[in-house]
Order: structure tokens, then C-alpha cells, then sequence
């Protein structure tokens, strides 16, 4: 039996990574960047993001693709190997790290809806996607080599 490839989800995590981390820029930091400054003026806060709320947003893209990269090579085994595969385990992470938390701010109104709704939609294509092609590099770790590097 073949077992999880930890070195391998976590390369293929920070790839998806990268693709999460880009996709978001694109959409928060240049399409949205007005939307999101007006939201924070409104809450009394700087409409300008710091370096270290930038460095925790680009923490969070990583340690995503980590986790969606995770979740495909969990559920590999019983759904086999491939993008088919890749896309829901994309779609599993979206629901736990995008929709979830669009949820719970929802009613408390700090942002506007049309900022949740867009930030969602483009999570879950980003999300599919970039666990799509982190998952392209990733192989499962022979018995043999687990063995291995166990002694």
C-alpha cells in the first residue's frame, strides 16, 4: 500500500500556493483594491494594507494549497489519481477555507455583499484550480521507501 508523500503535498501546496496567492492579488489588490478600500474606510480602518497583513494574506494562500494538496492525497486512494480527484479535493478546502468563513461574515455586515459574493466565487474557481495543478506533481511515497527512510 502506498502512503501519503508529506515532501510532495507540501511542494505541491506551495505551488498551489503560488497560483492562490497571484489569483488573489489580481482580484483583491488591483480589481477590487477600490471596493475593499472603500469596506475599510468605512469600518475606520486604513483603506491600505501593510506589509504584515500582506505577509499573514500570502501565509494563508500557502498553508490553503498545503491543506487542499492534503486533503487530494487523502482522498486519492478511493477517488484514484487525476484531476477529477484534484478538482474536489479543491472543492472540499474551498468549502472550509472560502465559503465557510463568507459565511460567518455575512451577518455581522462588516462587508459588503457583493464583496463576499465575488471574493467566493472567484475562491472556489481559484481554489479548483490551483489544487488542480499543485496536485500535477504530486506521487505517491512507495512502502518501500517509507521503510526506508523510517530506519
Amino acid at each position: 500500500m502506498a502512503h501519503t508523500n508529506r515532501v510532495r503535498v507540501v511542494l505541491g501546496g506551495l505551488l498551489a500556493g503560488v497560483v492562490i496567492n497571484i489569483t488573489e492579488y489580481i482580484e483583491n489588490g488591483i480589481v477590487l483594491k477600490a471596493d475593499w478600500g472603500q469596506a475599510m474606510q468605512a469600518l475606520g480602518k486604513s483603506p491600505q494594507l501593510t506589509g504584515s497583513a500582506i505577509a499573514i494574506y500570502n501565509l494563508w494562500g500557502f498553508l490553503a494549497g498545503i491543506a487542499a494538496l492534503w486533503i487530494y492525497a487523502a482522498i486519492r486512494p478511493r477517488y484514484g489519481a487525476g484531476p477529477g480527484t484534484a478538482a474536489r479535493a479543491g472543492f472540499a478546502a474551498w468549502i472550509l477555507a472560502g465559503l465557510l468563513a463568507a459565511l460567518a461574515n455575512y451577518p455581522s455586515g462588516l462587508f459588503p455583499t457583493r464583496l463576499l459574493v465575488i471574493t467566493t466565487i472567484v475562491g472556489l474557481i481559484e481554489m479548483v484550480i490551483a489544487t488542480i495543478i499543485g496536485a500535477s506533481i504530486y506521487k505517491e511515497a512507495s512502502a518501500d521507501a517509507v521503510r526506508s527512510a523510517a530506519a
